[in-house]
């Protein structure tokens, strides 16, 4: 164990076998720190937040400090960072704001330099945010979804698995599992997650013309899910990208048919 002579621990930090600490950062009670974490110079860790084991946090960050709600009062929340994430300089990540809520960032997380998630965002495992995006409160990151560079996402929204947010976008509605987003648009599949992902050729077809079903045929809300569904039993991932569409509760974002024909044609 290293620990820099300049930090700051507190007395009912646990912390894990092999754990390095920077100078000048300080960690306050009730942390957890796992077995071989990195943290390094000028980081701050507060509230009740536990950090899994190899995890490495970089120069600035801020880990489970109050919420930016008007509303907290002090309540017990928790910040959960998992097990070998990547937290680059001078990311936020904010406590839950209700009695016993959580942030939640799952394992072999890369949150680059300046992001911020607010309070009660859940990021699932193998995520990868870009340098600063922003991530309002309450805001849910599907499996190995990447959320590109400069990316501001309103409370709430949901990005489902293996979607791909393009950079400098704004999101106010939900993004479903394995769709690519630019301009504030649906332009299609993710194909490069997809293959990269694993997926053969059948489900990448049956994804493809999900999406396209959607999105891209004219149709309802209601009558494209009726389309889709009537195609016959469906693969888990169709299956999916439905019941993310029907559990929506801020809407769906648009798609735009003129940036999807190429995609939809590869």
């Amino acid at each position: 164990m290293a620990i820099h002579s300049t930090a700051v621990i507190g007395p009912k930090v646990q912390l894990g076998n092999a754990v390095e600490i920077g100078p000048y950062t300080v960690i306050e009670d009730e942390v957890q720190v796992g077995d071989g974490c990195a943290i390094g110079p000028h980081v701050h860790v507060s509230g009740h937040t536990r950090i899994g084991e190899g995890t490495r946090i970089h120069a600035g960050a801020v880990i489970g400090d109050r919420p930016q709600d008007l509303h907290y009062g002090g309540e017990v929340a928790y910040t959960d960072i998992g097990a070998n994430c990547t937290i680059r300089e001078y990311v936020t990540i904010h406590r839950g704001t209700a009695e016993g809520s959580r942030t939640v960032v799952g394992d072999h997380v890369l949150l680059m330099a300046f992001v911020h998630l607010g309070h009660n965002c859940q990021i699932s495992d193998h995520v990868v945010v870009a340098n600063g995006t922003m991530l309002a409160g309450h805001v849910h990151v599907g499996t190995r979804a990447f959320v590109s560079a400069g990316v501001m996402v309103h409370q709430f929204v949901r990005i489902g698995r293996l979607a791909m947010i393009g950079g400098g976008n704004g999101i106010g509605q939900d993004v479903p599992p394995f769709c690519m987003l630019q301009y504030d648009q649906i332009q299609g599949p993710n194909v490069v997650g997809l293959r990269r992902a694993g997926f053969d050729d059948k489900t990448r077809l049956a994804i493809r013309g999900a999406i396209k079903t959607y999105f891209f045929n004219g149709l309802n809300r209601v009558n494209a899910l009726e389309e889709i569904r009537a195609t016959g039993p469906l693969c888990p991932e169709v299956e999916e990208f439905v019941q993310f569409v029907e559990g929506t509760r801020r809407g769906i974002c648009p798609g735009h048919m003129s940036k999807a024909r190429k995609t939809l044609e590869e």
